[in-house]
């Protein structure tokens, strides 16, 4: 199986080694969330048999990453978006287009798991499989899509415009971060 769209662009940007620490902390974040979200897609386009165990499994799958992307977005939200308001305007350019698909993604995250809560009433169900296989996979299209104009735009911007003393309080926030 050939990967997916968002993934075969890049495994990591390798700009990150010019990035502050802290950027390059949320680089790796990009990279675990990108490897577990095309695992998981793995796991459901080649399972032999898409019954209620696999939903369950699927499911399992999913929360972990979604999870760590919840936390992952809390860090730049709150945190990197915060220090770069101060220079930016973050209602229009790189910062609003990433809370916007912050937003999609989690509007997406949500619609599939309420097609995989019917799964677990009618596995069987092969129209709402359809349907669920098909937004995770565009859910993971979407997700290496966005890590990558993050780390190109957003990561670039704060790397150039955050002071070192910024920068270092960046670090110091985002690893309290739990």
């Amino acid at each position: 199986m050939s990967r997916l769209k968002g993934f075969a662009a890049y495994d990591s940007v390798s700009s990150t080694v010019t990035l502050a620490p802290a950027l390059q902390l949320l680089c790796k974040e990009h990279a675990k969330l990108r490897k577990g979200l095309e695992e998981a897609w793995k796991f459901a386009a080649k399972a032999p048999m898409k019954d209620k165990a696999f939903v369950e499994e699927w499911i399992v799958k999913e929360k972990k990453i979604r999870n760590a992307w919840v936390t992952h977005t809390t860090k730049e939200e709150r945190i990197l978006i915060a220090a770069l308001s101060k220079y930016v305007d973050t209602d229009r350019g790189p910062l609003a287009v990433m809370r916007y698909e912050h937003e999609r993604l989690d509007a997406m995250f949500d619609e599939w798991e309420e097609n995989v809560k019917i799964l677990l009433s009618d596995p069987g169900n092969e129209k709402v499989m359809a349907e669920a296989l098909n937004q995770f996979r565009n859910v993971c299209q979407m997700k290496g899509d966005h890590c990558y104009k993050e780390e190109k735009s957003v990561y670039a911007l704060a790397q150039s415009l955050l002071s070192d003393a910024e920068k270092l309080m960046l670090l110091q926030l985002i690893r309290k971060v739990k």
